[in-house]
């Protein structure tokens, strides 16, 4: 499955930086309570791909069940 990331730019106010996943295709959409972020497209990748740093069971999931991702960076490096 293809997804695409972004990631939030980094605030000064001490809030981590997020990655957004969301699947591609048209019907894809940044969820209205997260519209107030700015985001940057980071990657069009797979749903298992490294940079998520979750597997492709739990991507899949949440993309199934809330339409999109929330995870920080830092998840990723554990991985």
């Amino acid at each position: 499955m293809q997804v695409n990331v972004f990631i939030s730019e980094v605030q000064q106010d001490g809030e981590r930086t997020q990655m957004l996943v969301l699947p591609t295709g048209p019907a894809a959409a940044i969820p209205i309570h997260l519209q107030d972020r700015n985001w940057r497209y980071f990657a069009t990748t797979d749903a298992d791909d490294q940079c998520i740093g979750l597997p492709k069971g739990e991507v899949s999931v949440a993309l199934s069940v809330a339409e999109y991702l929330l995870t920080t960076p830092e998840v990723a490096r554990l991985s």
